[in-house]
């Protein structure tokens, strides 16, 4: 990204909550997210096997320990970031479409929310019944729903 418009673009979009876009520049803007989402969970996904691990398999540091505990911490450092730059972006959305700006960061929350609900389940299942979990997941859905309807599709109202 050489282009010095491209990085002031990808600056307004994702580091202040000032200002208005439209949804085609939304649309733009999440799709980035995800994208990089996709690639860190993708690192993620192929480390996190050595994060489970008795100390009969390996000794009690190796390499490969440091190196998943060092990719997590990027990991939740990472997902955290993507996540306030989705509300930045969210935002500017819901103000040019004359929306309500506080229900910016309901889809990071409940995203948040629903994982943290899929790891503690399983740890303590005996008691927190699955059908939490299957709430989290619908609740989610709806959101998701609703935020690409509502920022993605819709057009911006007249000021």
């Amino acid at each position: 990204m050489s282009d010095p418009a491209a990085a002031r673009d990808l600056r307004f979009l994702f580091r202040s909550d000032q200002g208005a876009i439209d949804r085609r520049e939304w649309r733009r803007g999440v799709a980035i997210l995800v994208a990089l989402l996709i690639a860190i969970a993708g690192g993620w996904r192929l480390l996190s096997p050595y994060a489970n691990r008795g100390l009969d398999e390996r000794k009690l540091i190796d390499a490969m320990t440091i190196v998943t505990f060092t990719y997590l911490c990027v990991y939740a450092f990472a997902v955290i970031l993507i996540a306030v730059c989705y509300v930045n972006l969210s935002i500017k959305r819901l103000r040019a479409r004359g929306g309500q700006t506080s229900l910016a960061g309901l889809l990071p929350l409940g995203a948040l929310v629903t994982g943290a609900a899929h790891w503690l389940q399983p740890r303590v299942a005996d008691s927190m019944p699955w059908m939490i979990v299957a709430l989290c997941d619908v609740a989610l859905l709806a959101v998701a729903i609703w935020c690409i309807v509502e920022l993605g599709l819709r057009e911006d109202k007249p000021v």
